[in-house]
Formats: C-alpha cells, sequence, structure tokens
C-alpha cells in the first residue's frame, strides 16, 4: 500500500513534499516529517507537512528518523493510519530538553 501527497510552494515559501510508503502492513518509510511528538509499542503519533498523522499498531518502531531530511522509517504490525490536521505543538523531543 502506497499513500502519495505532496504540497505545492505557496506565497514562495517551499513545503517539504510527503510520501507515505507502506511494506506489507511491517514497515514504512514517511518523509515530509516535521517531528515526532510521542511513540510507544502501540502508537507513533507524528506531525507532517500534510498535518498530524497517527500510526496505530503493534510492536511499532522508529528505526530511523532524520528531521534534516524529514525522513522516517518505521516498522511493526501497523493496523492503521490517521490524519488530522491539527500538529501538537509540544513535541517529545522539545519536552525533553526542556
Amino acid at each position: 500500500m502506497a499513500v502519495y501527497g505532496s504540497r505545492e510552494a505557496h506565497n514562495n515559501k517551499e513545503i517539504l513534499g510527503h510520501k507515505l510508503i507502506i511494506s506489507g502492513r511491517t514497515a514504512g518509510t514517511i518523509t515530509g516529517v516535521t517531528d515526532i511528538d510521542e511513540f510507544d509499542n502501540n502508537t507513533i503519533d507524528m506531525n507532517t507537512s500534510l498535518g498530524r498523522l497517527i500510526i496505530k499498531g503493534k510492536d511499532l518502531k522508529v528505526k530511523g528518523l532524520n528531521l534534516e531530511t524529514g525522513e522516517a522509517d518505521i516498522e511493526g504490525n501497523i493496523d492503521s493510519l490517521q490524519y488530522t490536521s491539527k500538529q501538537n505543538s509540544d513535541s517529545i523531543l522539545k519536552r525533553l530538553f526542556k
């Protein structure tokens, strides 16, 4: 399953493109990631250039995260993906370094 999306440049501001590739419901690569708010074995909650993305499943892991390129690699048993337009302003990384 693959879901693709992107935003055009608006008012001369470049917005990160967003792409989501899921392989066999057990691994995935997400681009356009701006932050990961929370994650545990059952949920990964991240902000993307197209809004908040919540991934639910079992044995979920963030295997790699590069915020400079906006890419995250995940693995586990993926049950659902949900987009919302609200982005959480306090990420887990920001809370850790307060």
